[in-house]
Parts: C-alpha cells; structure tokens; sequence
C-alpha cells in the first residue's frame, strides 16, 4: 500500500510541476547575471535617480533592488503556473471527477498535487538567491552598504514569501474554473506585497514622519537598509513559510472536501 501511495505521489508532482521550474531556473540565473552586467552599464544619472528614491546607495544595492524583485516574480509565478497546472486545469478541461475516481482522499490529492509545487518554487527562489550573492560580490567589501551574505538571505525572504502567498493562492484556485481568472488573482496577490515600494518611488511624502512604518513595509529596500540582518532573518522566513504552507494545505483539504466538484 506504501509503494502504491508513493508511486502514486510521484505520478502526481510529475504531472503538476512538468518542465516549469527547469526553465524557471535557467532564466532565472540568466536574469541574475544580466542584471548584474547591464545595470553597472545604463547612465550615471539612472542609478542615481534609483538610489535617491529608494533612499539606498552604492551600484551594488541598485542591482540587488532589481534582482529581488526577479526573485520574487519568478519563484511566485512558477509556483502559480504549476498550481494552475494542478487545480484549475483539471476542473477547466472537467477532468478532476475522473482523477478523484480513484480510492485516495481528497486531501492526499491535494497535497501531492501542491507539495511539488511548492518546493519547486522554493527551489527556483534559493538558486536564484545563491546566484545573486555570487554576482554582488564585486560590489560588496569595506564601505560598502549590501554584503553576499545579506543578500542571500533577502533572496530567502522574498523566496518565502513567495512560497507563503502560493499557499494562501491554493484555497481560492480550489474554487475557481477558469485559468485566466486564476491568473488575475495570483497577480494581484502577488503585486500587493510591492505596493508601499511603489508609495515610496511616486509618493515618499506619504512616510513623512512614518520612518518605522516605511521601514516595516517597503520591501526590497528595507532588506538593504537592514543588510546585517537578513542571514538571520532568511532562514527564520523560510521555517516561517513551510510551516504556513502546511496550515494552508490542511485549511485547502478541508475546503476541497467541501467543494462541489461541477
């Protein structure tokens, strides 16, 4: 019976997560490393402009600015394509009545289903962060204001992230039958957490007086305002997220159970 769930779970991640994260993962470390060379490459007076409006300084906290944000955005939306891949496509194409046909419950689909996923994502999002911290490298050292160590550990933050709001997305796609809704759901959770980063670039007038509050929520730039701190608070994130993944998937299963299949 063991042999046959595990056989089973392996046929399910295969199906779910196909070739996304591979081709994840090869843009993303090709993102990464022409980040690093183009930035360094555009007008004096770009880079300038960034490090005035997110109140950063040094080339090498404007490439880690974008390369965040890289990091975020990919290991999110693989993770989001796999979900829709494993939830939504069944119930688009009216396939998941015959997949739940066989003697499993509903929770054990789910989680083999959206296990894979997850950790795809979590994947794609610590390469990519190992990467950044290699290719900062030459910017960091005496004076400088971002560090490879802190910039590992901002990747990991924004990977958990990443990873913890794909949970959250799962009970919603439970619900919906159409790929193109799910999708607008998925950017719109995704885009809300970079909200005050793009207060602080039109409206920074708006923190004024607020100094705790911008450095709380504008994320990307607090991880560089705060680079000592982010080894530390990378891992911790991480733990914080698996464990939240697995609260979600037991709340998913409770909800999947109670959800009309048609």
């Amino acid at each position: 019976m063991q042999a046959t769930l595990r056989r089973y779970r392996l046929l399910e991640a295969r199906h779910a997560v196909g070739w996304v994260p591979l081709l994840s993962l090869l843009v993303g470390i090709t993102l990464v490393v022409l980040t690093a060379a183009l930035i360094p490459r555009l007008p004096t007076a770009v880079n300038a402009f960034m490090e005035r409006a997110f109140l950063i300084r040094g080339l090498g906290a404007v490439i880690l600015l974008n390369e965040y944000i890289g990091i975020y955005f990919l290991a999110f939306f693989c993770g989001a394509t796999g979900l829709m891949r494993a939830l939504v496509e069944p119930r688009e194409n009216r396939s998941l009545e015959l997949l739940l046909s066989k003697p499993i419950s509903r929770g054990a689909f789910l989680v083999a289903r959206v296990g894979p996923v997850l950790l795809a994502s979590t994947l794609v999002g610590v390469v990519m962060s190992l990467a950044t911290a290699l290719v900062v490298r030459p910017f960091t050292g005496d004076g400088a204001s971002v560090s490879m160590a802190g910039a590992l550990g901002s990747g990991l933050v924004f990977t958990a992230l990443a990873v913890l709001l794909l949970s959250v997305l799962v009970v919603p796609l439970l619900r919906v039958r159409d790929a193109l809704q799910a999708l607008l759901i998925a950017f719109v959770l995704w885009v809300v957490p970079l909200a005050p980063s793009a207060v602080l670039l039109y409206r920074p007038d708006l923190f004024e007086g607020r100094e705790r509050l911008r450095e709380l929520i504008v994320l990307g730039p607090n991880f560089i305002w705060f680079d000592a701190s982010m080894p530390l608070l990378g891992v911790i994130a991480l733990v914080v997220a698996f464990v939240a993944s697995w609260g979600a998937l037991v709340l998913g299963a409770r909800v999947f159970e109670r959800t009309e299949l048609r």
